[in-house]
């Protein structure tokens, strides 16, 4: 190998290095692309069902101590499904995931014009239903005044961690009188007291603790 070689390929490095940082600064001066966190990222379905995915990226200066959500500049591929775009809002990319017909592991990949960083939703497809597992309530408590209002959301995985989409949930209050609740998991402060607001489906239910100062 002669010099010229030698140094127009290390010409060609230094090149290539410089146009993945530029395109993967898309934080404050002097920032990096440093993480894209997708989630759910664990996924279980039937064939041809859908799942909603948020994507979110983050810059920082130095580390992880010093992250800052960005609008950056995202694509994806998958090894089975299609991934269709719904848009953004505040930093977050909202994306539609649909399983193929075939069961069987499939993996949603988001990265940037660099393939770094980058994440991964992996995707379970079984012929039939994953039984719910696990119902987790989000937020698990919450104080509201008289007439505020606030939304819950239900989380539910099967016995391997995965997150389950579609299943009819019934939400319940253990007191209208102090607050009530909605189907979609909309709760409004009615009274003073504390009650518990329920979310049943399969058998399995998950629970959060309204509290309504006097």
């Amino acid at each position: 190998m002669n010099f010229k070689f030698k140094l127009s390929r290390r010409l060609a490095i230094a090149l290539a290095l410089s146009l993945g940082c530029k395109l993967g600064t898309t934080g404050p001066e002097g920032g990096f692309l440093y993480r894209i966190d997708v989630a759910p990222t664990r996924i279980a379905l039937v064939p041809s069902q859908s799942a909603p995915l948020t994507v979110v990226a983050f810059s920082s200066k130095t580390d992880s101590a010093s992250l800052v959500l960005v609008q950056a500049s995202l694509q994806w591929s998958t090894t089975g499904g299609t991934v269709s775009n719904n848009g953004m809002l505040g930093g977050v990319r909202y994306i539609t995931y649909s399983a193929p017909a075939q069961p069987g592991t499939y993996a949603l990949i988001v990265t940037t014009v660099t393939g770094w960083p980058a994440d991964t939703a992996n995707v379970t497809v079984t012929a039939t239903p994953s039984p719910v597992s696990v119902v987790s309530m989000t937020p698990g408590s919450a104080n509201l005044a008289l007439g505020d209002t606030a939304t819950l959301r239900a989380a539910l995985t099967d016995a391997s961690g995965n997150t389950l989409f579609g299943r009819p949930i019934e939400w319940s209050t253990s007191d209208a009188g102090v607050a009530t609740v909605l189907a979609t998991g909309f709760v409004r402060a009615m009274g003073p007291g504390t009650v518990t607001i329920t979310a049943s489906t399969e058998g399995r239910s998950g629970t959060a603790v309204i509290t309504v100062p006097q």
